[in-house]
């Protein structure tokens, strides 16, 4: 036992949280143990030096996949290979960073020499800043291969630089997403109806959770970057904590999307599912759908996959009382929390048309109407 060590006390000593550690043993980089009289998973010398070299790989922007090439490789060539890329990789930043840097210099002369009397020279900064933060937001500041012992410290700035440039008042950000129209709860049909009405852009959360997980980062998305095979296999709580993680993991990038798409639509409608907490703040325009029993499709498809299960039925009614206490099933506020925030919650029933519930939200935000 001496030998050993508990994943808490391993997670304190490099500062990466227990679920990376769990990524990185689901992804095949590190493997723990437990004794039939030790609950907790340990490990052992080997795998925490081979955290050791998974933390410093991390630390050049490395990703998953390449790290598990080279340590399957048994001769050099295969990190050599992925050094040398993130070299290339270097330069184009650099460029990148040099062509930003051109940006911003004539940004400032522009402002320097704009008469912000004229709504005119405001608009036209407004638009240049949005256009900044956005290729800022696209930059990925990769770190600099320096030696080992420089390497985290050099890290540390540059993610402290990038993190600096991003930091963008609320009400800068709410001003940007002024144009979106955000549609939470049972409403996929309803958004598609008001795009084709108006001509508007819809943008379904759910489409793009997939792409968002291929760019996660296990350090900062860790439940956006776990690998669950099954999400229904989970236990009702567990499915819970990973579903309501993986949304707050991937709001950030939503956000970033719908910044992108304002650049060629004038209008955007976002539909699902997004953090409302994080982003209740620059939210302009938003409902929430709900049908009359307040119950989600996602979670009507999980009761009913239980329903299949090669189980006992008092097990099944088990796992569903459970489920309801979970998700909430029935109960009068809203499952997801929105009302909270005083969001407009607009109750659909068996009888609601599409276009009647369209109506509802396209007079609630004030669009035109036909």
């Amino acid at each position: 036992m001496n030998d050993l060590i508990k994943a808490g006390d391993l997670s304190n000593r490099y500062g990466v949280s227990t679920r990376t550690l769990r990524y990185y043993e689901e992804a095949g980089l590190i493997a723990s143990r437990r004794t039939n009289d030790y609950a907790y998973r340990m490990y052992d010398d080997a795998n925490v030096k081979r955290l050791e070299q998974i933390l410093i790989l991390r630390k050049l922007n490395i990703s998953i996949k390449d790290i598990r090439r080279i340590f399957s490789a048994a001769g050099s060539e295969v990190v050599l290979e992925v050094l040398g890329k993130k070299v290339d990789d270097i330069d184009e930043e650099v460029a990148l960073l040099h062509e930003l840097k051109e940006i911003v210099i004539t940004f400032i002369r522009q402002i320097e020499q704009a008469d912000f009397s004229k709504d005119s020279d405001v608009k036209l900064l407004y638009d240049r800043a949005r256009e900044i933060k956005t290729q800022l937001a696209n930059a990925e500041y990769a770190g600099n291969p320096s030696p080992v012992h420089r390497l985290f410290e050099v890290a540390e700035k540059l993610e402290e630089k990038a993190v600096s440039r991003l930091l963008i008042p609320d009400n800068v950000l709410k001003r940007a997403l002024e144009n979106v129209y955000f549609i939470w709860g049972d409403g996929a049909d309803v958004a598609e109806e008001l795009g084709r009405r108006h001509g508007y852009h819809v943008y379904h959360t759910c489409d793009h959770r997939y792409k968002h997980s291929r760019n996660a980062d296990p350090q900062y998305q860790p439940e956006l970057s776990r690998d669950v095979h099954d999400f229904y296999a989970l236990d009702p709580q567990d499915a819970m904590q990973h579903e309501t993680g993986v949304v707050h993991d991937y709001t950030p990038m939503v956000i970033m999307d719908l910044v992108q798409l304002l650049a060629q639509h004038e209008k955007v409608i976002c539909e699902n599912d997004i953090d409302i907490d994080s982003i209740m703040q620059i939210v302009t325009h938003a409902v929430i759908i709900t049908n009359d029993k307040n119950w989600d499709n996602f979670i009507e498809g999980y009761e009913n996959d239980i329903r299949r299960r090669d189980i006992s039925e008092v097990e099944k009614e088990k796992l569903i009382r459970k489920l309801d206490a979970v998700w909430g099933k029935g109960k009068p506020e809203n499952p997801r929390g929105a009302t909270k925030h005083d969001v407009k919650q607009i109750i659909r029933d068996d009888s609601s048309t599409v276009e009647h519930i369209a109506d509802v939200v396209e007079k609630y935000f004030g669009l035109p109407t036909a």
